[in-house]
């Protein structure tokens, strides 16, 4: 064999090797991630706040239930005048039942654990993972969520 063929050759090997190298890396990672979550896909969701049903929204710590996206809905919150967090309900532990927010208003609950408004991380419990946050953008007096993760 020349000098020609045997660089073709170690370069076709090379290619070959460097394809199912990155095949291989691919899925262990895919399949190594068991506490990956699915992302749910919608479309935007617009929020006129000054409607009368979205009246928690005018305080800070106000908290309202939103069912059109999310995969169980989504737990929208008011930390500010300008900031709303949007949180899916889907429990980052499991997915029974929806998370929802505790009698007194001041955490969120599920699967056993228990999570802060601020930044959606467990407070107490199992859950190890923050619940997912969705983008929100505010002009004027309308919101906006869409299924793009905020982090």
């Amino acid at each position: 064999m020349n000098m020609e063929s045997k660089l073709a050759s170690s370069s076709r090997n090379s290619a070959k090797l460097l394809f199912t190298g990155s095949f291989l890396f691919l899925a262990v990672m895919i399949f190594s991630a068991p506490d990956a979550k699915a992302q749910a896909s919608f479309a935007p969701i617009n929020i006129n706040l000054s409607y009368p049903q979205y009246q928690r929204l005018k305080l800070d710590g106000g908290y309202q239930y939103i069912d059109d996206g999310g995969m169980q809905g989504i737990i929208l919150y008011r930390q500010d005048e300008n900031t709303y967090i949007a949180y899916e309900r889907l429990c980052s532990l499991d997915d029974e039942p929806p998370v929802s927010v505790d009698g007194s208003g001041l955490f969120m609950k599920g699967c056993s654990s228990t999570y802060s408004f601020s930044d959606g991380y467990p407070t107490g419990g199992p859950a190890t993972r923050p619940l997912m946050k969705y983008r929100t953008s505010l002009t004027g007096t309308t919101l906006v969520i869409t299924d793009e993760m905020a982090f």
